[in-house]
């Protein structure tokens, strides 16, 4: 092993999360362009020896300043190999000593050299990912799209015999085009939106919504780009500045790195599953912080969800209740929800929305859906509850479903109102009246058999006499009528964590599937205290 330690200042070794790691630091993994292109190493002593995953971290500080040093990357580092990755966290040369591109060759030497000593550092060749933040975001996306780019040329590296491929590459606000005018801008070569393309190589990237450094919008344009021509990128948009993922929402962001690192270099069933991921709202006002994911196999619906399912669970004792929401105007999109559905999902819930996940508004023209979506939702998240290789598996409670829209929204819930696998239905500024919508009409008031609450917005609300006649209208099952008075058509659904509408939502599911008796006195009784402004009725309601 000392062969290979050219440089080598200190060993250590520390105990992580009962993991015994050995460090090795300062080992030059390349000698002939200076003193800076060294790395640390991390090694777990336990388990096996041989064939493990590997990660190596890029750090970031604009291609000029920044070191392995930060204490970021050293916690990182430790963090990882904790895990039971082999990790290395490299320094590259800095454009002050070398002009771009040599910091992508440095990150390329470094892969090599890690291949080329793979069985003395205990790895899989074939199973190292890169992380970096920033620059380093963006040195670790190359290391995926341009790993065999004849437009780098570096004949004096010393492992140029073995290949610089990765198995994954995640980035944190990675630049993926410089975004503004200079020499830089004119080497496509350099960036990732110069290879766009169906690479073999799976992504991950970590973005701030307000990253005033890394822009948003060209992140997601290269997103998008790579994933129509056919690339594996995994998003995640979290609230927050240019620190997401280095010092900010972690809470969000290392979890998806874990099931990123765990589904490609471990091969693991992941504890998250997601193909694209958000966090509106600082993930809600509730208990669990939660998210908004694009589920690899319900691509055309969003799930709301606790990020961490299993500790909103314990909390709760008990498996999480299920709403299934309908989009005003029958769309397939629920951004305009979004606060209120992330809202309800941080009080322990798992909510399935209609439409596939957009990062921003009105990116796509938006389109109809049919009502057969709702048993579409209710199919997949009943077989994800008895599904064990499922993140669901035993954590939802499918005997406990409301189904909740908002305007035709509402008349897609009615056309499945006979769906027996529906505990319970919310018509947001939403009633049937006399006309006909979304293959519901009065007639589907009959096929009611769970209690019904609907929420309008005083007599500027254009559903408000609908609802007024569908209340008159069932005779059946138990009817709330709660209004808004102020509020309009519109209601609230898009104030922060949706404002007294979902307030109201939340204490109806609270009540009707997770059996809070205490919200009956605001159904029943009409104790309005925090609700000024509304009004309640209700009939066919035991007392």
């Amino acid at each position: 092993m000392k062969s290979i330690l050219t440089g080598l200042l200190t060993l250590l070794t520390l105990t992580i999360a009962a993991q015994q790691i050995k460090v090795t630091e300062n080992i030059a993994y390349r000698t002939d362009v200076g003193t800076s292109t060294i790395l640390d190493l991390a090694q777990p002593t336990t388990g096996p020896q041989t064939n493990r995953p590997a990660i190596l971290i890029i750090h970031g500080g604009g291609w000029n300043a920044g070191s392995k040093n930060d204490k970021v990357y050293r916690d990182l580092m430790m963090y990882y190999a904790g895990k039971g990755y082999v990790v290395t966290n490299m320094n590259y040369r800095l454009t002050q000593e070398a002009p771009l591109p040599a910091c992508i060759e440095d990150v390329r030497c470094a892969i090599r050299w890690m291949k080329a000593y793979a069985q003395k550092l205990g790895i899989d060749p074939n199973r190292i990912g890169t992380y970096g933040h920033s620059a380093g975001g963006h040195l670790s996306l190359m290391a995926g799209v341009a790993a065999e780019s004849k437009a780098f040329k570096d004949d004096s590296d010393p492992w140029k015999q073995y290949d610089c491929s990765v198995a994954c590459a995640a980035g944190g606000a990675p630049p993926t085009e410089i975004g503004r005018a200079g020499e830089w801008a004119d080497h496509t070569e350099w960036w990732p939106i110069g290879y766009i393309g169906a690479s073999k190589t799976p992504f991950l990237v970590l973005q701030g919504g307000e990253d005033p450094i890394v822009r948003p919008n060209l992140t997601e344009d290269w997103v998008r780009k790579m994933q129509r021509a056919g690339a594996s990128v995994d998003y995640v948009k979290v609230h927050g500045q240019h620190g997401v993922a280095f010092d900010q929402q972690l809470e969000f962001t290392r979890p998806a790195m874990d099931a990123f690192y765990a589904r490609y270099l471990k091969h693991d069933d992941p504890t998250i599953s997601f193909e694209q991921m958000k966090v509106p709202e600082y993930g809600g006002s509730g208990p669990y912080k939660s998210v908004a994911l694009r589920e690899k196999s319900l691509t055309d619906f969003v799930i709301y969800r606790p990020m961490n399912l299993d500790a909103a669970v314990r909390q709760e004792n008990g498996k999480l209740p299920v709403l299934v929401f309908c989009n005003g105007g029958c769309m397939d999109t629920s951004i305009g929800y979004e606060n209120m559905l992330v809202d309800v999902a941080s009080y322990g819930y798992v909510v399935v929305a209609i439409g596939e996940l957009q990062m921003f508004a009105q990116h796509e023209k938006e389109k109809h859906t049919p009502s057969s979506m709702v048993v579409k939702a209710l199919d997949w998240i009943c077989s994800q509850a008895k599904m064990q290789s499922s993140t669901y598996y035993n954590k939802v409670d499918v005997e406990n479903i409301a189904a909740a829209g908002h305007s035709c929204g509402g008349a897609q819930v009615l056309a499945n109102a006979a769906v027996k696998r529906l505990k319970t239905y919310l018509m947001l500024n939403s009633g049937m009246g006399d006309i006909t919508m979304a293959d519901a009409s009065a007639k589907s008031l009959t096929e009611l058999h769970g209690p019904i609450l609907y929420i309008v917005g005083g007599t500027t609300d254009v559903a408000w006499q609908n609802a007024q006649k569908d209340y008159k209208a069932i005779s059946k099952v138990p009817v709330v009528l709660a209004d808004n008075t102020q509020s309009g058509h519109g209601g609230t659904y898009a104030q922060p964590n949706g404002g007294a509408n979902a307030r109201m939502v939340r204490a109806w599911i609270d009540w009707q599937l997770k059996g809070k008796q205490e919200n009956k006195t605001l159904f029943v009784e009409g104790d309005l205290t925090g609700y000024d402004g509304w009004t309640i009725m209700n009939k066919n309601i035991k007392k």
